[in-house]
């Protein structure tokens, strides 16, 4: 308790100083290096407080660390929707990305809880951008197996059908490791496991070559290809 206590002063020990000089030289805010870490820091303790208290004193919601991360992701993937909300509320720009191309959604999608993508999602996060990789949110959960989140997601209007550069869709990621509950929900949700990327491999074989070969019988056992589009279509398949 004492060395919480004794963190718990430093904060604000050094929110006095930060404020204290500013209020002392008159400036609008001090140099990016200094504002910007006391941000972090404040956004790291939680601290809606100290948050609120700096950005009144002039520091930059919207500014990036060296990665390109700014304040909204490092809330992002702390869990914190009070933090985020208070953010937001402060003109954080929800769809800014990092050096990666990553957002602050792609970043839930792989480490927060469906309440944060939920959150980001209902705040206006777009769910289609896409990252270094020409991937969605919905494909990072996808890879990782987040079915929760795949859920959230498709639920938030998110495509599974969508292909990154190489034709790979949510389901082929979610082969490739194995993941045969979140398969199996894309599945229920329309997804096409035939379809094959530019390797021309679909998930079933995917899943094979990956050695998932639960998953891949899973996959032949439930996907119905689907009704031809029209008669003429029946014909022609007749007549082949």
């Amino acid at each position: 308790m004492a060395q919480r206590s004794t963190s718990a002063y430093a904060r604000f020990f050094n929110l006095a100083v930060v404020l204290g000089l500013l209020l002392f030289t008159g400036c609008k805010r001090l140099p990016k290096y200094d504002t910007a870490e006391e941000l972090r820091k404040a956004v790291n303790s939680g601290s809606a407080v100290e948050i609120q208290a700096l950005l009144k004193s002039g520091v930059p919601v919207n500014f990036r660390n060296k990665a390109g991360w700014t304040p909204l992701m490092l809330a992002t993937t702390k869990n914190s929707t009070a933090i985020i909300k208070v953010l937001l509320e402060n003109n954080a720009d929800i769809n800014l990305a990092d050096n990666q191309r990553r957002t602050a959604l792609h970043l839930a999608a792989r480490w927060s809880r469906p309440e944060t993508v939920k959150f980001l999602l209902d705040s206006g996060a777009d769910h289609e951008l896409r990252d270094y990789l020409s991937w969605t949110p919905l494909m990072w959960a996808a890879l990782q197996g987040r079915t929760d989140i795949v859920k959230t997601l498709i639920d938030g209007k998110a495509s599974c059908l969508t292909l990154d550069g190489v034709g790979n869709t949510s389901i082929i990621l979610a082969a490739w490791r194995g993941h045969t509950d979140t398969a199996a929900l894309l599945l229920a949700y329309g997804a096409d496991p035939s379809r094959a990327n530019r390797e021309g491999l679909n998930a079933i074989q995917v899943a094979e070559k990956n050695g998932h070969p639960e998953l891949a019988a899973y996959l032949k056992k439930h996907w119905s290809a689907p009704p031809p589009k029209s008669g003429k279509n029946k014909l022609t398949a007749a007549l082949r």
